[in-house]
């Protein structure tokens, strides 16, 4: 199984949004600041972007890692990079975090 925790304690948040521990605690975290240790166990953990966060055809991707389509087409994109249209079907797509 792919492990779809993208971050850990002390990484820099890329991006302003909520992220889910591995204990399921979900945050929202900003920009410029560190991912924290689990506000429950207060330990250090993994972080990955919380369930429903998407990109759509046309922005600007915020980091630079694996990404995935609502038809399941994965590939890597970089900071900078425009999200594509889906490459099945030519269509605006939604893309969403795939992991490192």
């Amino acid at each position: 199984m792919q492990n779809m925790y993208e971050h850990q304690t002390d990484d820099i948040v890329q991006e302003t949004g909520d992220y889910t521990c591995e204990e399921g605690i979900t945050k929202k975290l900003y920009k410029g600041d560190k991912f924290p240790s689990c506000p429950q166990s207060e330990i250090a953990t993994n972080w990955k972007h919380a369930e429903g966060h998407v990109h759509k055809t046309g922005e600007v991707v915020p980091e630079s890692g694996k990404y995935i389509d609502a038809n399941g087409h994965e590939m890597p994109l970089v900071k900078g990079d425009v999200f594509l249209t889906s490459p099945k079907t030519g269509e605006e797509i939604e893309w969403r975090h795939a992991g490192k």
